[in-house]
């Protein structure tokens, strides 16, 4: 959930102004002082799109929100997930921790990017723990609420394959900037203008599984809440 302070401010400007807010408040800020400008002058097509559709999204959540809303929420979204996790952690035994702690070390970036892990065997692994713990594979436990099947793309095709035959939401997003498995893919074919043909077989095998684009979820979350708004009147 965005601040409150950031959709009161676009609440009280115009279409134009509010673009411009959510623009310079929500997507340089990803980046150093150093890339902004590289940002804002070298989005692709698609990243452009992707911009529209969010700033019509947060346009239309500002537009739901009472006039006299406060400058911040108290008890923001991420918060209260976060407290659901901790609760749902406090839960497990220590046999359970112990296998937690060993799935999630499978996807640490640093671990993923190494050349000598035994992929194959992590991926039986991880499944065996997945079906010891009867763990829902949606649950965010990683770092910054992160789901495995967002991190999985660094790890290989088989984890992805294994993580959505174990019920996965291609759609699920992360905790901290609300992003998919599908978006990591997209922005890494944008950086680099291709992608490995494992990789390719990722977002081939995500598509199919209905995973949508960025742009097409920012779309949907705009219609719902200009729905909501027209509800009201």
């Amino acid at each position: 959930m965005r601040s409150a302070s950031l959709l009161h401010l676009v609440k009280r400007s115009t279409k134009q102004e509010a673009d411009t807010i959510i623009h310079n408040s929500i997507r340089v800020q990803r980046a150093s002082t150093g890339q902004k400008e590289h940002i804002l002058s070298n989005m692709t097509d698609r990243q452009q799109r992707t911009e529209r559709a969010m700033g019509e999204a947060m346009y239309q959540m500002a537009m739901s929100l009472p006039d006299d809303v406060g400058d911040y929420i108290p008890f923001s979204y991420m918060v209260e997930q976060e407290d659901r996790r901790e609760k749902q952690l406090d839960e497990l035994s220590e046999e359970e921790r112990v296998l937690l702690k060993e799935l999630c070390s499978f996807f640490d970036f640093d671990h993923m990017c190494s050349k000598t892990i035994k992929r194959e065997a992590e991926v039986f692994r991880a499944k065996k723990i997945i079906e010891e713990l009867e763990l829902n594979v949606n649950f965010p436990v990683l770092a910054y609420g992160e789901t495995f099947l967002n991190q999985s793309i660094n790890h290989s095709l088989d984890m992805v394959t294994m993580l959505i035959q174990m019920g996965a939401d291609v759609n699920a997003e992360n905790q901290m900037m609300a992003e998919c498995a599908l978006d990591g893919l997209l922005e890494e074919e944008d950086n680099k203008g291709t992608l490995s043909d494992e990789k390719k077989a990722m977002k081939k095998l995500l598509l199919s599984k209905g995973a949508k684009t960025p742009e097409e979820r920012w779309m949907d979350k705009a219609d719902e809440v200009s729905q909501m708004n027209r509800g009201r009147t």
